[in-house]
């Protein structure tokens, strides 16, 4: 009886073993490149399947097993990759591991040019640029590089990449009719307000100032107008009294009205916000370092919010 069991499960075993080594082979002997795309943060056993269904591999459990063996599951990069059915699965594996065309990229909401560049150059991009030509042909688009999460090629030039942020912008932001004066404000919204809820009250607070003909008085065009030389890559430094004083059209404490151009990239709650506006009285408004935003009517009120808030 034992050696029937024995027999019963080498032969088992067998037939695993051929199953195995068979379906962790190439499919076909066609060598036709596919372009096969794994979306970021997609997990191992679905990239698997699909792989299994697009006819890139026998069997999506067979290939699990191997990862499984050879402990490089959850090792696969984000990105597209050149395959072909004559790939076996440990070939396949090296080029999902290491052989991405793409370079999948998060911009956020709020960045400047020069960060998006610089961010583009640290993720293997635009490696044989000049940074400051890069920064400034980033700039020539500044408020209409939209926030997003991108799938950018690794031989992408700075002209593509550029041009792919704008086509998102103009996509997303079509149906707002949105003037060039919005987006300047929209990128102003977007550095100042700390939290969702502030962005149309902060909104509000400009919109109101310049009813009136009062200065903005925004840090953050301050911010913008000293960080063009930038040291550090600190883009977004405090603010001290003396810079009041810039000598820049983007200095809205010494200029009135809107500064000449946005000073980031704002996203589309931003963009809401300008075009949506909550309706108040608010004329000022200060952030406590921990986030809270207080508002006020007057320059008395205001002063005992920072008073209160900030001393």
């Amino acid at each position: 009886m034992l050696k029937k069991i024995l027999l019963i499960s080498a032969l088992i075993g067998i037939i695993f073993i051929g199953w195995y080594i068979t379906n962790i082979g190439p499919v076909s002997q066609s060598k036709n490149l596919t372009i096969f795309v794994i979306p970021k943060g997609q997990p191992t056993r679905m990239i698997l399947k699909r792989l299994q269904a697009e006819g890139i591999i026998k069997s999506a459990p067979a290939a699990e097993i191997y990862l499984f063996l050879t402990k490089q599951r959850g090792l696969f990069q984000a990105g597209s990759f050149k395959l072909s059915p004559a790939m076996p699965i440990p070939e396949i594996t090296q080029v999902l591991k290491t052989g991405t065309l793409d370079v999948w990229i998060t911009i956020p909401e709020g960045w400047r040019a020069e960060q998006i560049a610089g961010e583009l150059i640290k993720q293997g991009l635009l490696e044989n640029s000049s940074p400051d030509e890069l920064n400034q042909l980033f700039r020539q688009s500044e408020g209409r590089l939209f926030p997003d999460t991108y799938l950018f090629a690794k031989d992408s030039s700075a002209e593509q990449i550029i041009e792919k942020m704008t086509n998102n912008f103009e996509e997303k932001t079509s149906a707002f009719g949105l003037q060039p004066s919005s987006l300047v404000l929209a990128s102003l919204v977007e550095r100042e307000a700390k939290h969702d809820a502030d962005r149309p009250l902060v909104a509000s607070v400009l919109k109101n100032r310049l009813k009136i003909g009062m200065a903005l008085q925004v840090d953050a065009t301050l911010q913008y107008a000293k960080a063009s030389a930038a040291e550090n890559n600190n883009w977004w430094g405090l603010v001290s009294p003396s810079d009041k004083n810039i000598n820049s059209p983007y200095n809205t404490y010494k200029f009135p009205g809107l500064p000449p151009g946005p000073i980031a990239n704002p996203g589309i709650e931003a963009v809401e916000a300008v075009l949506n506006p909550a309706e108040t009285d608010y004329l000022y408004y200060v952030s406590e370092p921990n986030g809270i935003t207080h508002y006020a009517k007057t320059l008395e009120e205001h002063n005992s919010n920072i008073a209160k808030y900030l001393q």
